[in-house]
């Protein structure tokens, strides 16, 4: 993965998405105080919060935009599909973003935003009416209505569909219509970030299109542009949509995804003027191309993505805790920075969050730097004490990531610990990893604007995107009681506390939390750094 890549989270399995695609990202402290203290007030209108996310910047400072032109744009792979319900590898989010609508959108200072919602009023502490567009018409001539909005949801909460997303929406207990511009959605308690979860991933689907089948491949919305073919291992054709509710959008008459690897190739590419926009380069051509007058760096050091080493706790070794322990005190994120992101583009990981979010804790009990002492101390109280061999699963086309696992690798050699890794295709790795059908590996998680993203999705017992197989009941109820407090005050405590306990238990070890750029050619106007990772390519213009 490199700097923009995901589990939106995995969702971002978020190789992912948003489920984090949530899903990811980092708001600034009013932003998502904001955000939390709206899901307390009696009413709630437009735009939920205030204050603005820092770092994020875009393409072109002023100017007005222009319609036409096709944009050639560069995505690392394959995606799995294009149905958002249960398609998360983050590849696939940034096609699929681009041709369905949520009901509300992040904005890149971290409040939200209307989008097929023109306004939202909570009514009680769990009842929230939301008024809809009535100018918008699916891409198969549908027009879009409140039943669309219901169908998308108990869709997304059906087992039959096993949508990863299903943790971001137990908490709705009823959804009605009240006419076809409105829809009441109705909880089962207070929750917290109900708001955010909707501007993460809930991309609104049409139900006549879904039942025709062959949702995966041929993907139908109501956003900018629609879906025109897919060459497998070679890229994604979509076109503008005329009949786009967002008056003049979009600027762009079609996008051509191209699947390349995050290399040289790429940085090439964009100099020659093959490629207009890339959603990352090879950080070690950051410094170069900043000052390159052929491209332009668009960055954020307030939106990105937690990386870590998932421990299969479900099987031996790592169902030993105190050998998970071992691991964490051998591994250093300070090297891994270093060595892995060139110093750039990652701070040292030690939480779900990076240190512009104001949910970060700052602690890290086993430190950036390695504690050998310790790490031997914990290997041999684990029955290790002559080391061990295990197997790790690495990810060729996400270089940052590859590079992470040799760094735990001559790390964990320092202690006696043998890490043999295994290179795999992204789609493979995916297969093994969601079916807890490997030993160790890099993941990430693009989504966790919102703490809750982050535990209800991968470290909550039985959770979709829980692959370390890790369980704590004490942890499972910290994290219920954490998602119906509705203020920052109350809820930040207890995400504290649900850290200690994951820090202590070792399923998964942070590693870095990267931040976000893209690259693109002077030409390209309008992009952004937007904290759930969506790329709105429709508000993105070229000029000759």
């Amino acid at each position: 993965m490199s700097t923009s890549e995901s589990a939106r989270g995995l969702s971002r399995r978020q190789l992912f998405s948003t489920t984090g695609k949530a899903g990811l990202l980092i708001a600034s402290v009013g932003g998502i105080g904001g955000l939390l203290d709206a899901c307390s007030s009696a009413a709630t209108t437009g735009n939920a919060g205030t204050s603005g996310t820092t770092g994020t910047a875009t393409a072109a400072a002023a100017g007005t935009p222009v319609k036409g032109g096709t944009l050639n744009a560069a995505i690392t792979g394959n995606p799995s599909g294009l149905d958002p319900a249960v398609d998360d590898i983050y590849t696939g989010t940034e096609v699929y973003d681009n041709i369905f609508s949520k009901l509300v959108e992040m904005q890149t200072d971290g409040t939200i935003g209307p989008a097929l919602a023109t306004k939202w009023t909570q009514k009680s502490p769990t009842t929230w009416v939301f008024d809809l567009v009535d100018n918008a018409t699916f891409h198969n001539g549908e027009k879009f209505t409140a039943a669309d909005v219901k169908y998308t949801f108990d869709r997304i909460l059906s087992k039959a569909t096993g949508s990863p997303y299903i943790a971001n929406y137990q908490v709705i207990d009823g959804i009605e219509v009240i006419s076809p511009t409105q829809v009441m959605f109705t909880l089962k308690n207070p929750y917290g970030p109900f708001l955010t979860n909707l501007s993460l991933n809930a991309q609104i689907v049409n139900q006549k299109a879904i039942e025709a089948g062959n949702a995966k491949l041929k993907p139908v919305g109501t956003g900018p542009f629609q879906f025109v073919n897919w060459t497998q291992n070679q890229g994604i054709a979509v076109k503008r949509f005329d009949g786009y509710f967002a008056a003049g959008q979009p600027y762009l008459d079609a996008i051509n995804f191209q699947f390349l690897q995050n290399n040289q190739t790429r940085v090439q590419a964009l100099e020659s003027g093959q490629l207009d926009w890339a959603d990352s380069v090879p950080l070690s051509q950051l410094p170069s191309l900043k000052t390159n007058s052929q491209v332009q760096v668009v960055g954020s050091s307030a939106a990105g993505i937690p990386d870590f080493l998932a421990l299969n706790t479900s099987k031996p070794p790592f169902n030993n805790k105190a050998l998970r322990q071992a691991l964490a005190y051998a591994i250093g994120s300070a090297e891994i920075v270093k060595l892995a992101y060139f110093g750039l583009g990652a701070e040292p990981g030690a939480e779900e969050v990076g240190s512009a979010s104001p949910w970060y804790g700052g602690a890290n009990p086993y430190g950036t730097t390695p504690n050998l002492a310790l790490a031997k101390q914990k290997l041999a109280e684990a029955g290790y004490a002559r080391g061990l061999s295990f197997d790790y699963l690495g990810l060729s086309q996400y270089p940052n990531l590859l590079t992470t696992g040799e760094v735990i690798q001559s790390q964990l050699a320092k202690i006696g610990v043998t890490m043999n890794i295994t290179q795999m295709e992204v789609t493979a790795w995916l297969d093994k990893y969601a079916g807890a059908d490997y030993q160790a590996t890099s993941a990430y998680w693009a989504g966790t604007v919102d703490p809750d993203n982050f535990y209800s999705n991968i470290i909550l017992t039985g959770a979709p995107d829980n692959f370390t197989k890790y369980s704590n009941p004490a942890v499972d109820k910290l994290i219920a009681q954490a998602n119906t407090a509705t203020t920052v005050a109350e809820r930040k405590p207890l995400y504290e506390k649900i850290r200690a306990q994951v820090w202590e238990d070792a399923p998964l070890i942070f590693t870095a939390y990267e931040t976000t750029n893209y690259v693109m050619t002077p030409k390209v106007h309008g992009s952004t750094v937007n904290p759930p990772l969506d790329l709105r390519l429709g508000q993105v213009w070229k000029t000759a």
